[in-house]
């Protein structure tokens, strides 16, 4: 089942932001678990939002478009879900379309998975549209 966190999910979220972590592209910077928390609270707090399931986690922002703030789209931040992650997704679409967004960005990691994560996507509706880079000073 699919819940919006509130403040009182604060541990779970946690939880998932620990997991998720462990297992993303930033695993070697520290997680800093207060900011982190701020940060998922001004999410539940303001224009964003963060979704619980029993494994998992996806949170976001609507986001006028740069090029047209009346253009909105609900851009996601973080999802993590081992079991129901589609759930995740459609519940995050449908919080989305709820609130006026003109359409849903979702991210995937360049990992080994990035072949099958693109077809699920494909799958439910969705097209790539940028490609990122990042170049890391250490």
């Amino acid at each position: 089942m699919i819940t919006k966190a509130t403040r009182d999910d604060m541990a779970r979220v946690m939880a998932c932001a620990r997991a998720f972590h462990a297992y993303g592209v930033w695993k070697h910077v520290p997680l800093d678990e207060t900011a982190f928390e701020g940060f998922a609270g001004a999410l539940i707090d303001g224009a964003g939002v963060i979704l619980l399931s029993d494994d998992g986690f996806c949170g976001g922002i609507l986001s006028p478009a740069y090029f047209n703030p009346s253009f909105v789209i609900a851009a996601e931040l973080f999802w993590w879900g081992e079991g129901e992650g589609r759930a995740l997704r459609e519940a995050f679409e449908a919080w989305a379309k709820d609130r006026g967004a003109n359409a849903v960005q979702f991210s995937a990691m360049a990992d080994d998975r990035l072949p099958a994560v693109s077809r699920l996507y494909r799958m439910a509706g969705y097209q790539p549209v940028e490609c990122g880079f990042v170049k890391e000073y250490r």
